[in-house]
């Protein structure tokens, strides 16, 4: 809808500089101004997008209670959880998270398996929230001795 607006404001700004020549540069100097303005919103949206994920630290997260089940195919797993938010200024709007698989034997592990999900998941300062995602594998993990699961936060969306 709004495309409509812009375009029909474009096609009468043009007719209006055909139609009455002295208006030209006036509308000239007023879409130059216009796009100015466009331009600087952009930008600041562009900065406050890169703030959004120097808000919070992965230090100011915590994943409590997590737990995997089987998801709807052999390659796919179901991470549930509880992300407690200790920062008190800021909201978080969503986290990247890192599953990996271990196969462990005899004391060594060995890395089977790892996928990253985005949850876009709402966390005011100082609360917890239960999460439950889907993640996919590329690979079916396959499992000889037992099996331990590791999760990291990568990245926090805040505002």
């Amino acid at each position: 809808m709004i495309r409509i607006a812009i375009f029909v404001l474009l096609l009468i700004f043009i007719l209006v500089a055909v139609n009455f020549p002295k208006f030209r540069r006036t509308l000239g100097v007023t879409l130059v101004i216009l796009l100015g303005a466009v331009g600087v919103i952009i930008w600041q949206d562009t900065q406050e997008r890169e703030l959004e994920f120097e808000r919070i630290s992965v230090g100011q997260v915590q994943l409590e209670e997590m737990e995997v089940r089987p998801g709807l195919n052999s390659r796919s797993f179901v991470v549930a959880g509880r992300i407690h938010n200790l920062a008190e200024d800021y909201t978080i709007l969503s986290i990247q998270l890192q599953a990996t698989v271990k196969d462990c034997d005899g004391g060594t592990c060995e890395i089977v398996g790892q996928e990253d999900a985005v949850l876009p998941l709402e966390v005011p300062g100082v609360q917890s929230r239960d999460f439950s995602v889907t993640m996919p594998f590329s690979v079916a993990p396959e499992i000889n001795g037992e099996v331990a699961w590791e999760y990291e936060v990568l990245k926090i969306r805040a505002r």
